[in-house]
């Protein structure tokens, strides 16, 4: 299984933290992996939105249908997309500190069927992509007040 957690500790209030990171077509400016995000469902954001999310790999764009999943207001959000080969569940929970907040992302991709063969290369080119995803975030945060 590929999974990746960080934590990013940001000046940002737990508020608009969350109010950034449940809005997931925001993932476009901050992930160089994703090639744009959308929002699938009316407003208001909460449990049942819908997000289709295009990753640019080697192999060509991928298409993922997340669903928001978990929403408990400036503490938790959970999205969930499923394919005939993969399942990806991205978590994020945002903890209050003194001087802002601290996030943590656990991002958690399981090839399924056939694609199992995979899941090396996947956990591997998983590490480096989160790596620089992070990195983006960290910097999209930081812009946040």
């Amino acid at each position: 299984m590929a999974h990746f957690r960080k934590s990013i500790d940001t000046p940002a209030s737990p508020e608009a933290a969350f109010e950034y990171l449940a809005d997931f077509s925001n993932a476009e400016r901050w992930d160089p992996t994703v090639s744009s995000a959308d929002l699938l469902t009316p407003l208001p954001i909460g449990v049942g939105a819908r997000f289709e999310v295009r990753l640019g790999s080697p192999a060509g764009d991928i298409t993922l249908d997340y669903r928001l999943t978990r929403f408990e207001p400036n503490t938790c959000v959970v999205f969930e997309a499923k394919t005939k080969y993969l399942r990806s569940l991205d978590t994020i929970e945002i903890e209050p500190r003194a001087n802002g907040c601290r996030v943590y992302y656990d991002a958690d991709l399981r090839p399924r069927g056939a694609a199992y063969l995979l899941d090396l290369p996947i956990h591997l080119a998983f590490q480096v992509s989160g790596a620089r995803s992070v990195k983006g975030l960290e910097r999209a945060l930081a812009r946040l007040r």
